[in-house]
């Protein structure tokens, strides 16, 4: 290839780059090239062969460091699953590809979260000693999509930046949310679960015999609870699709959804002054929208205090019916960030925003794109490797 067609090439994918909305990819593209044709240009007027050798040799290295933190930094990761919040989609022990072109790469908060460079950063004491802390602010470069309702992401928890959870997109910024009966429904709109959502469910065995045939000979997961004082009727942790296969086999049939009811059990659930919420009904909640306003009252202060104290870095405090920002006295609060509500796929076995919250955008990392290799039951799963969500 001529370097007429190298430059026309680098030109061609450049301006696509750019199209796809990846300017700042564009650029950095760009920049390396022209530090790779330059350098070594340089590197040839060397007149010493040995030391042209030596200096080739560690200008390469250099760059393919910095191009492996690039890599990772902005387009591509990889994850372990950590736990079963996401089965039948996602199982421990599944090693991800996590995509950062999708929404925008969020851009290191110190550099401890730059691979490599961060050795240098713990060898030093002072640096250390602010390793927990926030160096910089939140920078998000574009992206290629947005996030929408049902999306399957990777993200900081809310409590420790260091451990990273998977769950679906429930809600998004400025929605009305709302679970009913354990099904979701923003803006009054239902939302259709995928078939893998997981949920406890009864019903009535027609054929036990063929029932635990079928589970044994075909990709089921979960386990039956007998019903000892109903002798024809058990409860599973199916999914939608599992309950529907077993239904076509004509082993059982009379499905219904177990619905959690209030008790001590679920305090620890998002909450109001007056709500009585569980798992499978919650709301409706306002989820906060960058510049969304809202009036400061009993019920807004105990759903948003947390997110305003940890994500917006303000202060907010009650004091004998009056509310104040930053010790200032306010009726109404405007929200800096945008938020979403995040639940697992196994609804019943799993800890997300109905119990801690809404989640801030600065915490996002990327979407899931394909499983890349799966050890899932401790054994390699040939039909999971590169398996696209």
């Amino acid at each position: 290839m001529t370097k007429t067609q190298k430059k026309a090439l680098l030109i061609i994918l450049a301006l696509l780059l750019v199209l796809l909305g990846l300017v700042w990819f564009a650029i950095i593209l760009i920049l390396f090239v022209l530090t790779y044709s330059i350098t070594l240009r340089y590197i040839c007027l060397i007149p010493y062969v040995f030391l042209k050798k030596i200096v080739t040799g560690v200008f390469l290295f250099l760059l393919l460091l910095s191009s492996t933190i690039c890599i990772k930094l902005l387009a591509f990761d990889i994850y372990k699953i950590p736990s079963s919040s996401m089965e039948n989609m996602l199982y421990p022990g599944d090693v991800i590809v996590v995509n950062k072109f999708q929404y925008g790469p969020k851009l290191p908060r110190s550099p401890f979260e730059i691979p490599w460079v961060n050795l240098g950063f713990y060898m030093n004491k002072n640096a250390r000693a602010r390793m927990k802390e926030t160096w910089w602010d939140y920078v998000r470069w574009e992206g290629t999509t947005k996030i929408t309702q049902g999306d399957v992401f990777v993200f900081n928890s809310t409590w420790n930046k260091d451990f990273i959870l998977v769950k679906r997109c429930a809600g998004l910024p400025g929605d009305t949310f709302r679970i009913k009966k354990g099904e979701i429904y923003t803006n009054s709109i239902f939302f259709n679960s995928p078939e893998t959502v997981k949920n406890n469910c009864s019903f009535h065995i027609k054929n036990r015999k063929l029932l635990y045939k079928i589970i044994d000979s075909l990709p089921i997961e979960g386990y039956i609870n007998n019903d000892y004082k109903k002798r024809n009727f058990g409860s599973a942790m199916f999914s939608k699709q599992e309950f529907e296969l077993l239904q076509k086999r004509n082993c059982i049939d009379s499905i219904n959804k177990n619905i959690d009811v209030y008790g001590v059990s679920q305090e620890k659930l998002l909450k109001t002054p007056t709500s009585q919420w569980t798992l499978d009904d919650m709301g409706p909640i306002i989820i906060p929208k960058k510049n969304m306003e809202i009036n400061l009252n009993p019920t807004t202060f105990m759903l948003y205090e947390k997110v305003i104290r940890l994500f917006e870095k303000s202060t907010v405090t009650e004091k004998n019916g009056a509310y104040f920002i930053n010790g200032k006295r306010a009726t109404t609060y405007r929200f800096k960030l945008n938020y979403y509500f995040m639940m697992g796929d196994n609804r019943k076995g799993t800890s997300d925003s109905r119990c801690w919250g809404f989640l801030p955008e600065t915490n996002i990392i990327g979407k899931v794109q394909c499983v890349l290799f799966s050890n899932k039951y401790g054994e390699f799963q040939w039909d999971r490797l590169f398996k696209m969500l």
